[in-house]
């Protein structure tokens, strides 16, 4: 006798074998040593653009020829032996209307608008090469930044933890647990095997952790998880 056709999964079973697989509590979390598994660069900039749902697998390949994001990094390339040091991009979500091409820039905490064209990028090539003095590229970053990959194309654990950790880190920073800090969410930083993966980054700060979640997140924004099981 045919057995009968399975019943489709519900929305209820379908989250929980979604957690299961791509979340907080999969088989693969807190299986490997974090401490030395970030590549050794200098500098960090991330790009306002876009929305995190929205940005393709790789958006800096050149398939997407044109994109600010494409134009920004061939441009980094081009310069890279006049630029002191490795420099590493990234893609953080707008916050709001009009903020594509703002961009980023670590350790020196700095803000600047490369505008959606691309036509701040000569001068932004300008100050890394050591050409203009600090004070004269954008402005500072005072605050904290927590930056949360969220690159649901890129991989699908990053997808399911950075959203949640984002709205995790807002309810904390709201409720008053967490000093002042921006909180945005970023694109692919490699490691999809140790999401959620945040990065902690202001005056004095250049923190990577992986296998964060949702209990651990307050240790992380706090600083108590700095150099521990969750620093990479």
């Amino acid at each position: 006798q045919a057995s009968a056709p399975l019943a489709p999964l519900g929305c209820d079973s379908l989250a929980m074998a979604a957690a299961a697989e791509l979340g907080f509590a999969r088989r693969e979390m807190h299986s490997e040593k974090l401490a030395g598994t970030v590549k050794a660069f200098q500098k960090h900039i991330f790009l306002t653009w876009g929305l995190a749902d929205e940005w393709p697998e790789d958006p800096f390949d050149a398939q997407h020829k044109g994109t600010l994001p494409v134009v920004l990094d061939e441009a980094i390339c081009k310069a890279k032996k006049e630029i002191n040091g490795k420099v590493r991009i990234s893609l953080v979500e707008r916050a709001a209307a009009g903020q594509d091409g703002l961009v980023m820039l670590y350790p020196e905490c700095l803000e600047y608008d490369i505008g959606k064209d691309g036509a701040g990028i000569p001068e932004l090539l300008r100050f890394l090469k050591g050409e203009l003095p600090r004070g004269s590229l954008g402005c500072d970053i005072e605050d904290t930044t927590l930056f949360v990959c969220a690159h649901t194309k890129r991989d699908g654990r990053c997808g399911f933890c950075g959203p949640r950790l984002t709205a995790k880190a807002e309810e904390l920073s709201a409720a008053g647990k967490v000093g002042p800090m921006r909180i945005r969410k970023c694109s692919h930083v490699g490691g999809h095997k140790y999401a959620g993966n945040v990065l902690v980054y202001g005056k004095d700060q250049w923190h990577w952790y992986g296998y964060v979640s949702p209990e651990n997140l307050l240790s992380v924004l706090r600083g108590k998880a700095e150099r521990g099981r969750l620093w990479r």
